[in-house]
């Protein structure tokens, strides 16, 4: 039984595995079919745009479908679906345009609702293996970098091998082995498979309580909103910053392969890395490291240096830093999303993270155009720093990412980061949660009371001392009776101690007088002593 639940998860991550190399051939096979049929450039982006749009409508309106369905069963047939609209694109896409089309929009809302489906299915198959869910993650985003690169790679050998054409038929091939892999591998309950059937939800209520569910989580609201932002600067940089780069400096599309490389092998290696040590890492850190190393930089090196080895080593480390984002994003998504909503919910944040990547080639070529290769690199460098300073700023809700045992809280932040989060809610430009605490001190030491005040942990007073009465009389405003039995019991034992010392001082200053009488007697010439 051990080896079959691990068989599943090792199955359905080498399922992602195929499909997204697959997906990566397909990625350039269609585009290269389009040209050499066509021998126009628009059609290629009429294409892509026929399969990018329904791949985000069907993420957001066909998963309630797969909850009541059944994920598995729904990823079992998109898959196979799949296989069927590859195998057509490759029988008969060269000959029609117009069906080539449909075609491709018929695959996109297929993967759009697939994919989902897929991310579903992982945490159940991951409990029952017992395998750390955060490791999981990590290694399948780890997996997906790694089969993009070799998609990639495989693509240009099978489209020189075969034709675009060919190259399809191997993408139509890989999907319906992982459709097999599912059908064969992977067993979970029926609660688990359909959780919605489960709860008794109509389409559209599932639907409204996948927005309702998203738009009441700060947390993921903030981390959707900002990966919209560096998805579509990452575009940008892609599609324009870095060709135009290279072009201008280089001209050599040898080095538009070399930066391209240095990044995806950055990121190989800081995946596997990340999933050796994922369950080591604190979260909230390393996604903030991430961020701030692998995101601003590769914008900055292109507009102060023409060097093409300082630009991969920036884009190394760029690309090593970044690889803790998506595992730590996934985990976050599956432990705060329930499972019954995990597919509509997943639907609705790629739709908005997916959304920034069509217009980063615009917003890249419109600050390009008029700013300058420079001013655009640099507009977009700060834009996407600012994006990234949202975790630091709004710290207080962002270290929720991090695990905390029931009541635990958080370790302070630093104090510059207190002053920061205080300045943005001030100004009112980022929303950073709750404001920095006012904490109010009230201590006894040494016989005496005293006040301190503080904000966060910036000491806004000195201990200031105050009298046991007027302790007493604040803290009875409070209402708060144990502190004021608190109080009123030290006030009480001051008072009897120092009824005790004086007692013991008046039969000294008694005993003292006794002492003076006998060795002075009252007839006896000469001064007393004092």
């Amino acid at each position: 039984m051990e080896k079959r639940r691990r068989a599943a998860l090792i199955g359905l991550l080498g399922a992602e595995l195929v499909s997204t190399v697959g997906s990566r051939m397909s990625f350039l096979a269609i585009p290269w079919l389009v040209l050499v049929t066509t021998d126009d450039p628009t059609l290629v982006g009429v294409v892509a745009f026929a399969e990018a749009l329904p791949y985000i409508l069907a993420g957001i309106f066909g998963t309630p479908l797969a909850d009541r369905f059944g994920v598995r069963e729904v990823s079992i047939v998109t898959d196979l679906g799949s296989a069927l609209v590859m195998g057509a694109v490759a029988a008969f896409g060269s000959a029609d345009f117009t069906l080539l089309v449909v075609l491709i929009a018929v695959l996109g809302a297929l993967r759009g609702v697939g994919d989902k489906s897929k991310r579903v299915l992982l945490p159940p198959v991951v409990e029952a293996s017992g395998t750390p869910m955060a490791r999981v993650t990590a290694v399948f985003s780890a997996l997906n970098r790694t089969a993009m690169v070799i998609g990639a790679a495989l693509a240009g050998v099978l489209i020189a091998w075969l034709g675009p054409v060919g190259a399809i038929w191997a993408d139509a091939a890989t999907f319906a082995g992982c459709a097999a892999v599912v059908a064969v591998l992977v067993r979970i309950t029926k609660e688990q498979n359909r959780p919605a059937r489960a709860e008794g939800e109509s389409y559209l209520d599932s639907l409204k309580a996948g927005y309702a569910f998203l738009r009441g989580e700060r947390l993921l609201r903030s981390l959707v909103g900002m990966m919209f932002v560096t998805n579509l600067f990452n575009q940008a940089s892609a599609v324009v910053f870095i060709p135009l780069w290279v072009r201008e400096h280089l001209d050599s599309p040898v080095a538009l392969g070399w930066i391209g490389g240095a990044f995806a092998l950055g990121a190989i290696a800081g995946g596997a890395a990340f999933a050796a040590l994922v369950t080591r890492l604190p979260r909230y850190a390393s996604l903030v490291a991430g961020y701030l190393v692998g995101g601003s930089p590769r914008f900055l090196v292109l507009a102060f240096s023409d060097d093409l080895r300082v630009a991969l080593a920036v884009t190394f480390l760029s690309g090593v830093a970044m690889s803790s984002v998506n595992p730590t994003y996934g985990l976050l998504m599956f432990q705060r999303v329930p499972r019954g909503m995990q597919a509509r919910v997943f639907g609705l944040t790629g739709a908005v993270t997916f959304g920034g990547i069509p217009l980063g080639g615009m917003v890249g070529a419109w600050s390009a155009e008029a700013l300058g290769l420079d001013g655009g690199l640099l507009l977009a460098g700060a834009a996407y720093f600012a994006a990234t300073l949202t975790p630091v700023v709004g710290w207080r809700r962002w270290r929720q990412i991090d695990d905390l045992k029931p009541g635990a809280a958080p370790a302070e932040p630093p104090l510059w980061q207190e002053y920061l989060s205080e300045l943005g809610r001030r100004a009112g430009v980022l929303d950073t949660g709750p404001a920095v605490p006012v904490s109010v001190t009230l201590a006894y030491a040494d016989g005496g009371w005293t006040v301190t005040a503080r904000r966060g942990r910036r000491r806004l007073s000195r201990p200031a001392p105050i009298s046991a009465a007027q302790a007493l009389r604040h803290v009875a405003v409070l209402d708060v009776p144990a502190a004021a039995e608190a109080v009123a019991q030290v006030h009480t034992d001051d008072r009897r101690r120092l009824a005790v010392v004086r007692a013991n001082l008046a039969a000294a200053e008694s005993a003292l007088a006794e002492l003076r009488a006998a060795q002075w007697p009252g007839d006896q010439p000469g001064e007393r002593p004092r």
